[in-house]
Order: C-alpha cells, then structure tokens, then sequence
C-alpha cells in the first residue's frame, strides 16, 4: 500500500529531515518507523538520521498538497549537502541531488565520503541551551543541522559545547526515531569534555561551518581556494622567501598551535595526526596542489589556523605559481622540423600556410580553426606532399615534448617527480632529459623528512590503544559486544589502516590476535551475562530463556 500523509508537521529553521520526520512519528504516536510510516519500504531511506538521504521524490510526493516542502527545498534546507557543496565539483553536486531525489546508489561512494574516516568519527549531537530555547519558541525540541556537522563541538548560537549522544546506544536503536529531549536519549549523552582555551577556537570552526550550511554556496575553484590559503600563509611567514615554496617546520609549529588547543577526541583525533616535526599530510595536499574534493571540516581547520574566510571568497582564479608561458600557433617558439627546399617546392598560399602551422606542431583542428578551413582539407594537404604525414608527427612531438618538459620543471619545484602529471609520459618518451632534470633539481627535495620510522612509532602507540580499547569494550555494562578488529578499528577510527597496512604494523597484529575473541569465546561470555540478568530480574533460568535474552540461535 503506497504511503500517504494525512497531515504533517510545518518544518523549523535548520532542522534535519530525520528530526522532521521524528515529531510526526512521536505525533502518530510512537517513535516506531515502521508504525509511523505503515511498513513502506522507502520509508527507511529517508529517516535514517544520515547526512544525504535518499528517496525524497517518494517523501515529497507522500506529503499533503499544502505542505511546502519540494525536493529541492528538503536538500537545501534539511540536509547537510550545502555544506559539502562547495568543496565538490559541479557534476559531484548535480549527481548528489539526483541520487538523493532517487535511489541513491553509489552516493557516499562518488561524493568521496565512504574514504574519509573523518566521518567515521563524527557523532550525533546537541545543545541543552538550544534544546529549552526551542521548546520556548516554537513549541517543540528538534535536532540542528550546525550540531551534526563534523567537527562542531561548541554551539554556534550560545557557544556552549554540545552533548554527545553516546554512539554505541544510538547504533543499537538507529531504527527508532529519537528527540533530543526524550529520556532514553538524555540518559544516553554526555557532555563534550574541552579546555577553556579551546572554546575561541572551537567557536569559529562552529560558526564558519554554519556559514557555509547557511549560504548555499556554489561549488568553489579550488585554485582559487588554494590560492588564498597559500597566499595567508606567506603572509605569515610559512613559506621561503620569493620561491613561496613551504617552510615544513615553521608550518608545522603553527599547526600544532591550533591542534594543541582542540580536544585530542573525535573529528580532531584524525586531523591532529601528523609525523614528528612535520604537518599534518592533508595540510601539505592543499596547501600543494588544488583539490577539487576533500572533506569540509579540513578546509574549515586550516582557514581557522590561517585566518582565511571561505564563506566570502573573493579571490582571482589564478593559480599562485607562475603558469608555463605557450607560444601562439603561428609558428614562433615551435621547432621547426627539418624539410629541404624541393619537399615545399610549389607551395603556396593556402597550402603553404597550412604547412607553416604543421611545421610549427599545431593540431589539424587548430590549422583549421586559424586558416577558416576543415580538418579534412587540412589533411589532404599534408598527404599531398610526399613523406609529409612523418614530418607533421615529428613536429607535433617535439612541440608536445617542449610543452610537458617546461610543465614538469614548473611542477617539480613543489612535487615529488612522481606526482607530477607529466612524470610517466616523459619517463616513457623522453627518459634521458627526466634523468637529468631530476638529477639537476634533486637538492630541493633532499631537505624533506624521512619518514622510515613513522609506521615503527605508530606501530607501538596503536598497539597499546588496541589493548587499552579491547578491555574497554569487555568491561562495559550492558550487552556484552563482539570484540573484532572490526569493531576496535571503528572505536579507533582505524579500520581502513588495519584493513590495508596490517602487514607493517606487527605490533597491531600480535595485540589483535591476543585481543579479538571467536564467535564461541562471544557467545560465552553473551550467556554468562543473560544468566546473570535472568538471575536479577527473578526470572526462570531456562535454556530457551538464556538463548532469547543473549540473542543467540542455537
């Protein structure tokens, strides 16, 4: 039976769709999704509390005729995709909107969030202050869109930190759909735990991110981006002199400033990681090359560090080093390939020109488009000289070859060789010169750290955090909780490096080995604890009763 909404509740300025969509099931009666939304299947795509949900064509077309809710005003408004807008690229943004208005497949994937582990350490929050406040003004409490954004521990509006909704409770009962006044989740959040000099900090990062959620803003260039943060920070003195090419250590010193202020837990337990005397790897990414996606909250941070303000962009997009200067296609600066007199003996007017431009490297579209000619005549003049077709492709090599050479000395003063993006066509084509060239400018990259200690460092920390988080997770009250590498790694936000780097972090592995648990290990000490529940509440110890209450199949 299609889903139809007989009344629904007016939205609130910055709510989330999922708090929308609670008040109309605690309306209904319930806060059951299944209750409230009469079993429809599309119903769990759009009140998940997630940051892009999806199916909301199916939502809008549920809603009642006077409800002034479209599907572009639900994005706008009730989720968080402004604030990743303009840090995506403009098919990123078009295919985001469509995906969310429809099924969703492959969303998270193609927006880059499923490779951040920035999200992995967000958690759901609110503010007490706001909280009273919207129960005072407009008659109910909701949840903020500001509040969920990563890295917002200090509420924009009375720069009060936040509580945090405990994540393991919330996991468990994600289908159910929670309001921040209710009891179960006021007994289920703690207070965000930060340093009085945190607070400056921890406020602008609040406020400009909720710049960003409130403006809407189109998606940014990212030289132009890359430009202004570069640009603050040679005027803060992060760079050498002229070449504007980063000073490592005075960089890192600056961003340890900031980072020593901000809680060592969440969000910033991921972008404080850095080797030692070096910043952090995604500060030298953007502040290197432009990037054209990269998670919000590190823009935010190094704006905050620098000084910059993104909401108010207002920079030329022009790229802060010098650009490869291209001679015209007229044949001045492009070698000139070696033809005897008797090859272009008759030539003249259109077919000589032609011939000027060929020699000069340019393609056919370009003498086409300079002499007012088609390609196809373009051709057939070549053809019409005897061995032309080979002297046309020398030229055009050697053009192409002048052009990636100067593009990769221009690259390589910031780049390792291998990042430059003309490294593998000259490596293939032109091996000798990349040789030499790399051997001529090799003294610029020797000042660079070596890092051939840093999984050595990391290996022992991490080791000891897996030990100190497995008896953690044995010693919680409650349902006794699977202990995996799976499940430390998400406690730790360290999945990803477990799944792919385990092979260089033996300590890692030895302390999972002696920590993780079998299934049988599990359900063992799963029955122990139902026996001891059974026991508590005065009920009949029974192998039926001991496998329900454990919650496991026999």
């Amino acid at each position: 039976m299609e889903l139809k909404f007989h009344f629904f509740p007016a939205a609130f300025p910055d709510e989330t769709l999922h708090s929308v969509l609670s008040r109309y099931a605690r309306l209904c009666g319930g806060h059951s999704r299944k209750a409230a939304f009469a079993g429809d299947r599309a119903a769990i795509s759009y009140t998940q509390n997630v940051a892009f949900p999806c199916r909301l064509g199916d939502l809008a077309e549920s809603l009642p005729p006077a409800t002034d809710l479209s599907v572009s005003k639900i994005i706008t408004c009730h989720t968080v995709l402004p604030y990743y807008a303009p840090f995506l690229t403009d098919d990123q943004v078009r295919h985001a909107r469509t995906s969310m208005a429809g099924a969703g497949k492959w969303l998270m994937l193609k927006l880059g969030v499923n490779a951040s582990r920035i999200e992995v350490a967000s958690r759901v929050r609110f503010c007490p202050a706001c909280l009273n406040e919207d129960i005072v003004r407009v008659g109910a409490a909701y949840w903020h869109r500001v509040h969920q954004l990563p890295g917002v521990l200090v509420c924009p509006h009375h720069g009060h930190s936040l509580k945090v909704v405990d994540p393991s409770w919330y996991s468990r009962n994600s289908w159910q759909l929670h309001l921040p006044d209710e009891d179960d989740v006021q007994a289920h959040s703690y207070q965000v735990d930060a340093d009085l000099e945190a607070y400056p900090v921890l406020r602008q990062i609040a406020l400009r991110s909720m710049q960003l959620l409130a403006l809407d803003l189109k998606p940014l260039s990212p030289t132009a981006v890359r430009s202004c943060l570069v640009q603050r920070a040679v005027e803060l003195g992060l760079t050498h002199g002229a070449s504007h090419r980063l000073d490592l250590c005075r960089l890192a010193a600056h961003m340890a400033g900031v980072f020593n202020a901000l809680p060592a837990a969440w969000e910033y337990s991921i972008l404080g990681e850095s080797p030692a005397d070096l910043p952090a790897t995604w500060v030298t990414k953007l502040l290197r090359r432009p990037r054209h996606t990269h998670h919000p909250l590190k823009y935010i941070v190094l704006a905050t560090a620098l000084g910059v303000d993104l909401a108010h962009l207002q920079c030329s997009d022009k790229p802060s080093t010098p650009a490869v200067k291209r001679s015209s296609p007229t044949g001045v600066g492009y070698p000139k390939a070696k033809l005897s007199k008797a090859l272009l003996e008759g030539l003249e007017g259109l077919p000589a020109a032609v011939w000027e431009l060929a020699l000069a490297g340019c393609e056919a579209r370009q003498i086409a488009s300079v002499l007012g000619v088609s390609q196809v005549y373009v051709y057939r003049t070549i053809r019409a000289v005897d061995g032309g077709s080979q002297v046309w492709k020398d030229a055009r090599f050697q053009s192409k070859r002048l052009r990636r050479r100067a593009t990769f000395e221009v690259e390589y003063r910031g780049l390792q060789a291998h990042q430059c993006k003309d490294y593998m066509w000259l490596y293939r084509h032109d091996r000798n010169w990349l040789s030499g060239c790399i051997a001529k400018h090799a003294g610029a990259h020797t000042s660079r750290a070596d890092n051939t200690d840093t999984f050595a460092t990391l290996d022992a920390n991490l080791a000891e955090q897996i030990r100190c988080c497995a008896q953690r997770l044995r010693a919680g009250s409650g349902k006794p909780i699977l202990i995996s590498r799976a499940r430390i790694g998400r406690e730790l936000h360290v999945l990803s490096r477990l799944e792919k780097q385990l092979s260089k972090l033996p300590l890692c592995a030895r302390a999972l080995e002696q920590t993780c648990e079998s299934i049988e290990e599990f359900h063992v000490r799963r029955l122990q604890w139902a026996k001891e529940k059974l026991a508590d509440e005065q009920r009949s110890v029974t192998r039926s009763a001991l496998y329900r209450t454990a919650c496991i199949r026999p």
